[in-house]
C-alpha cells in the first residue's frame, strides 16, 4: 500500500459519526507504513513513529482503519506485533497510541494486546452547572512571586499521587507551558493557607501534543491542577475549575480541555462532575516488547 487516501477518508466519516468533535484524520509527515490485509482481502494500515524521549525508546502508532473498526485493529496491531518480533526492542522502551475514546468497537483489541488506557483527552463544551458544595471558604487569586515557596510544597505534597503517566509531555507536569498560574487559599490550622494552585493556557489544533486531536478554533486549556492531599473534599478543585471557567468565558472561549488519567478514579470522577469527557484516550503497553 502506497496511498492511504481512502482509509483516511472513511476514517475520518467513521470518527465524525461517532463523535462530532473529532477532527478529520490526519497522517504523521513521518513514520514507517504497516500493512494488514483482513480476512476478505481488504488492507488496512498503521503509521508507525520510532523516536526517543526521555530516554526511553517510543514506537508510537497512528492506526489507518478506515471504517473497519476492530477488526482493523486488531490486524494493525498483530502487524506491528509482527514489526517488534523482527527489531530489538529495549528494556524502556513503550508502545503508544490515542484513539477516540467513544469507538468501543476498538476496546477489545486494545486490550487484548495489552495496552492500558493511561490518559484521556477530556473537552468540556459550553457552560457547566456551577458545584459550589464546600468551595465558600475557598479564595481564588492570580500567583504572585511572593507564592514561590508555598508553591514548591505543594507541588511536593500534592504531584506524588497526581502524577498519571510517564508519557505526559513534560510541560504538563513541571509548569512550564505559557499561561497563568492561580493559587486557592482556604483556612488552615497548618498556617498553610494554599491549598491548590493552577495553570492556564490556551490549546488549538498545531499547538504542540494536540497534533490531530482537535478541530478547528481555540480551547481554553487547564495545563495543570494540584490540590493539597490534606485539603481534598473541600471544594478546593471545584473552585478553581469554576475560577478557570470564568477566566476562559472572559477570553471568549467556549471550549475547554485537561488530561487526567482514567485509571484514577476519583480525578476521573473530578473532571466529568466539571462537565468534561473523553475525546481521545492514550494507550499504552510498556515495555514495548510486551505487546501481545
Amino acid at each position: 500500500m502506497t496511498d492511504p487516501t481512502g482509509l483516511v477518508a472513511a476514517q475520518t466519516q467513521r470518527h465524525t459519526s461517532l463523535d462530532p468533535l473529532l477532527p478529520p484524520t490526519t497522517v504523521p509527515d513521518r513514520g514507517d507504513m504497516l500493512v494488514a490485509t483482513l480476512a476478505r482481502g481488504t488492507q488496512v494500515a498503521g503509521l508507525l513513529d520510532i523516536r526517543t524521549e526521555r530516554g526511553r525508546r517510543v514506537w508510537a502508532l497512528t492506526p489507518l482503519l478506515g471504517d473497519h473498526g476492530g477488526e482493523g485493529m486488531e490486524a494493525v496491531l498483530r502487524a506491528l506485533r509482527a514489526r517488534l518480533d523482527r527489531t530489538p526492542v529495549p528494556a524502556d522502551s513503550v508502545c503508544t497510541l490515542a484513539w477516540p475514546s467513544l469507538d468501543a468497537d476498538c476496546t477489545r483489541p486494545l486490550l487484548d494486546h495489552g495496552l492500558v488506557p493511561v490518559l484521556a483527552l477530556g473537552v468540556r463544551v459550553g457552560a457547566t452547572p456551577r458545584n459550589p458544595s464546600g468551595a465558600a471558604s475557598v479564595a481564588v487569586r492570580r500567583s504572585s512571586s511572593r507564592d514561590a515557596g508555598a508553591v514548591a510544597r505543594l507541588v511536593r505534597r500534592a504531584e506524588p499521587s497526581q502524577r498519571c503517566s510517564s508519557l505526559v509531555p513534560k510541560s504538563f507536569l513541571d509548569g512550564t507551558s505559557p499561561g497563568s498560574e492561580w493559587m486557592a487559599e482556604s483556612g488552615s490550622r497548618t498556617g498553610e493557607p494554599l491549598a491548590g494552585m493552577m495553570r492556564l493556557g490556551e490549546a488549538h489544533r498545531r499547538t504542540p501534543g494536540f497534533a490531530g486531536l482537535l478541530p478547528e478554533g481555540n480551547w481554553g486549556w487547564i495545563v495543570r491542577l494540584l490540590v493539597d492531599p490534606r485539603k481534598r473534599g473541600r471544594g478546593v478543585g471545584g473552585a478553581l475549575v469554576a475560577a478557570a471557567h470564568d477566566v476562559f468565558a472572559r477570553r471568549g472561549l467556549e471550549r475547554s480541555l485537561t488530561w487526567y488519567s482514567p485509571l484514577d478514579s476519583p480525578a476521573a470522577a473530578f473532571w466529568h462532575r466539571q462537565g468534561y469527557r473523553p475525546l481521545w484516550t492514550v494507550w499504552q503497553c510498556e515495555p514495548a516488547s510486551a505487546l501481545r
